[in-house]
C-alpha cells in the first residue's frame, strides 16, 4: 500500500469505532485506509508514551505490557510460571472463551497435566440433532417431534425438500449448541478447525444437482461433521482418505460427476492445493498433474442416498482406465489402471511428499491456534521441527497438538493479545465466560431451544461467520488469506455488530421462542462473585482481577486507576465508596436499592472492559 503508517491494533480499533460512530452512513475512509494494512512483526504495547516516561529506564516498565517483534522461542517445553494468564491463554485458544471453573481446574494441575486434560477428548458422541420444527411444519416423513432425524431418509426427491431445509437448520443450531455447551476439551474447537480447513457448505450441498440431495443433504452433512468431531485428534492421512469419499464432499466439490468421459478437476485440485500440499512458489505440481489426479478419482459414486444406507462405491465403467504418469514433482510416480485402489495409491503419492504436507498442515494449525504471522524464526524454530515430529508420529494429530500446547513458544508473550477474535471466539466466548444462559428453561421445548441457538447463528452470520455457512472451499479468509488474515473479521459493518451484541448481553435482553422467554444476560454480580470476597470488596484488586480474566494483556496502572474511579467509585475519591456499597449489599442481598447500586457499578466496570480494543483480541 502507498500509506505505511503504523498503528497498534488498539489504536486501529479506537479509530475505527470513532469514525463509524461519527457517521455510520458514510463510507469509512479510515477503515478503507487501514482495514487491509500489513502490520510489521508483533510489537504491541499498551503503555503509551506518557506512561513510559514515568520509568527512568524503559526496561523498568512492566514487561507483560510489551510485545517484542523478534520471536526466538521454539518447541522446548515451557518451564515458566503456570498462572491464571497461561491457563486462560490455553483455554481461549483450544476452546471458546473460558469459564472460571475451568481455569480453577487447570490451575489445580501442572501444565503437562492441564494440556493432557484439554486433549483427552471424550469418545462418546453427543446426542444427535432432532426434529424441533414439527410445530412449525410437520415432518414430511411423519417423524415425531423431538426425534433423531439423522437416520431417517426421504426415499423421493419430490417429498422432503421443506423438512430437509429444517433439518439443515437443526444441524447448524445443534452445532452451535455443542460449542456453547462444550466441555473443557478441545473437541469443539478442533471440529471447527477441520470444518474451516476442509469445509462444506450445508446449503450448497442441498442445492447441488445430485438426485435426492435436496431431500437428504442434512443427513450427509451431519455425518461429515460427525467425522471431524469423532476423529479430529486422530490420524490426518486416514482423515483425508475418509473425507475423499464422504457423500457431502462428493457433492460439494462435484467428484460425484467425475467420469472418464467428462473428467471434473475440482476435487482433484483442492485435495492437493488446499487440503494437503498447499500452493506456493515451492510447490510446482503442474496442471497436467491435476488432470491426471482427476482421472485417478473418476468412478466414485454416492449411491442409495434415499435410504439409510447411503454409501460411496467405486463404479468401474465410470473410471478412466489409462495409466497415470505424474510429473517429476511426484518423482515420476506411475499409477497403473487398478480401479478403486488408485485412490489409495494417489493419497500415498501425496503423503510421500512428507516434508511439504507436514509443513503445510503445521502452518495451518499454527495460524488457527497461535498466530497468523510465520516469519523466518517461527518457520525454523516451530514449523519445521513440528512438521518433522508430525511425520515421525505417523501423521497422528494428537502428538503434534500436545507438543505445540506444551511449548515455550505457545506461551510466549508475543502470542498473547495479538490475534483478533473470530465471531465465534468473541460471541460464544463471551457467553461462556460470563455464564450467559443460552439453554431454555424447559428442555422439552425443542423448538424454543433450537430457534434460540439459530438466532445467534444468524447474528454471527452477519459478522461473517456461521455454523454450516462457508464463503468458499478455502474456508474463512481470516485463517489463510495473505496479507490481512485476521483483519478480515473487522469491517465497518461487523465491528458495530461485534461491540453491539457484547454490550447488549451486559444490559440483558429477552428472546421469546415458542411461548418461552429466555433472558440473555451477563449478570455482573454473579460474575464477580466467582472471585473471593477479599478481592471483590477492594476496588483495586477487583479491577485487577477482572482485567486478568477478561483481557489477554494487562493495562497500565494509570488506566486501571481511571477505570476504577469512573466505574466502581462513580468518580469519587475514596476506595471505601465501593467497599462500603459492596458490604452494605452483602448485609442484605434482598434489598433491591442496594443491589442496584452495586449492579450498576459492576456492569459499568465490565462494560468498559469489554469495550476496550484489547477485548477483541486473544
Amino acid at each position: 500500500m502507498a500509506n505505511t503508517t503504523k498503528l497498534t491494533r488498539r489504536a486501529l480499533f479506537k479509530k475505527l469505532i470513532h469514525e463509524i460512530s461519527k457517521n455510520a452512513q458514510e463510507i469509512d475512509p479510515l477503515f478503507e485506509k487501514y482495514s487491509r494494512k500489513i502490520y510489521n512483526g508483533r510489537r504491541y504495547s499498551s503503555l503509551n508514551y506518557k506512561n513510559k516516561l514515568k520509568y527512568k529506564n524503559t526496561k523498568d516498565a512492566p514487561q507483560e505490557l510489551e510485545r517484542i517483534g523478534i520471536i526466538n522461542s521454539g518447541l522446548n517445553p515451557y518451564t515458566g510460571a503456570w498462572t491464571v494468564s497461561q491457563a486462560i491463554h490455553l483455554l481461549r485458544r483450544t476452546g471458546f472463551g473460558h469459564k472460571k471453573v475451568d481455569v480453577d481446574t487447570l490451575l489445580g494441575l501442572s501444565l503437562n497435566n492441564a494440556v493432557n486434560l484439554i486433549l483427552n477428548v471424550n469418545a462418546t458422541p453427543p446426542s444427535p440433532p432432532i426434529n424441533y420444527y414439527n410445530n412449525i411444519e410437520p415432518d414430511e416423513n411423519g417423524l415425531p417431534y423431538g426425534a433423531d432425524w439423522t437416520n431417517n431418509a426421504f426415499n423421493s426427491d419430490d417429498i422432503g425438500n421443506d423438512s430437509n431445509g429444517y433439518r439443515t437448520a437443526s444441524l447448524a443450531a445443534w452445532s452451535l449448541g455443542l460449542a456453547l455447551n462444550q466441555d473443557i476439551t478441545i473437541r469443539e474447537k478442533m471440529t471447527l478447525f477441520w470444518y474451516h480447513f476442509i469445509p462444506i457448505d450445508f446449503e450448497f450441498v442441498k442445492q447441488s444437482s445430485n438426485r435426492y440431495a435436496n431431500t437428504n443433504s442434512a443427513r450427509i452433512c451431519y455425518k461429515y461433521m460427525k467425522m471431524f468431531r469423532d476423529k479430529g485428534t486422530g490420524n490426518y492421512k486416514s482423515l483425508i482418505r475418509e473425507m475423499a469419499t464422504q457423500p457431502a464432499m462428493m457433492f460439494y466439490l462435484n467428484n460425484q460427476a467425475n467420469s472418464k468421459t467428462a473428467p471434473d478437476e475440482n476435487f482433484a485440485r483442492e485435495i492437493m492445493e488446499l487440503f494437503t500440499l498447499g500452493k506456493d512458489v515451492t510447490n510446482i505440481y503442474s496442471q497436467a498433474d491435476v488432470v491426471l489426479a482427476a482421472k485417478v478419482l473418476t468412478g466414485w459414486r454416492v449411491q442409495n442416498l434415499n435410504t439409510t444406507n447411503e454409501v460411496t462405491n467405486f463404479v468401474a465403467d465410470k473410471h478412466d482406465e489409462s495409466t497415470k504418469s505424474f510429473s517429476s514433482y511426484f518423482s515420476g510416480t506411475v499409477i497403473p489402471n487398478s480401479g478403486a485402489a488408485e485412490l489409495d495409491l494417489f493419497i500415498d503419492m501425496i503423503f510421500a511428499k512428507s516434508k511439504t504436507v507436514s509443513e503445510y498442515i503445521c502452518r495451518r494449525l499454527y495460524r488457527f491456534f497461535v498466530y497468523y504471522d510465520i516469519d523466518d524464526n517461527v518457520e525454523a524454530n516451530v514449523i519445521v521441527p513440528l512438521a518433522q515430529f508430525f511425520v515421525n508420529s505417523n501423521w497422528e494429530i494428537l502428538p503434534v497438538l500436545d507438543k505445540l500446547f506444551k511449548s515455550e513458544h505457545f506461551y510466549d508473550m508475543a502470542n498473547k493479545g495479538v490475534y483478533i477474535k473470530s465471531p465465534f471466539d468473541l460471541i460464544i466466548g463471551t457467553m461462556r465466560t460470563f455464564d450467559v444462559n443460552i439453554n431454555v428453561s424447559d428442555p422439552t421445548n425443542y423448538e424454543a431451544q433450537y430457534e434460540l441457538w439459530n438466532t445467534f447463528n444468524y447474528v454471527m452470520g452477519d459478522m461473517e461467520q456461521a455454523m454450516g455457512r462457508i464463503p468458499n472451499v478455502a474456508g474463512w479468509q481470516a485463517f489463510y488469506q495473505k496479507p490481512s488474515f485476521h483483519e478480515y473479521w473487522i469491517n465497518s459493518n461487523s465491528i458495530q455488530r461485534r461491540y453491539g451484541l457484547v454490550e447488549g448481553m451486559l444490559y440483558g435482553f429477552d428472546i421469546e421462542k415458542n411461548n418461552l422467554t429466555t433472558r440473555i444476560e451477563a449478570k455482573a454480580i454473579e460474575y464477580v462473585k466467582k472471585f473471593p470476597n477479599s478481592i471483590i470488596e477492594d476496588p483495586n484488586l477487583l479491577v485487577d482481577e477482572c482485567i486478568k480474566y477478561l483481557l489477554p494483556i494487562d493495562l497500565s496502572p494509570s488506566q486501571k486507576n481511571i477505570l476504577k474511579s469512573q466505574t466502581l467509585l462513580s468518580n469519587q475519591a475514596s476506595d471505601y465508596y465501593w467497599t462500603g456499597a459492596w458490604n452494605t449489599y452483602l448485609a442484605d442481598t434482598n434489598n433491591v436499592d442496594n443491589m442496584n447500586i452495586v449492579k450498576n457499578r459492576l456492569r459499568n466496570l465490565l462494560l468498559t472492559i469489554v469495550q476496550y480494543a484489547e477485548y477483541q483480541l486473544m
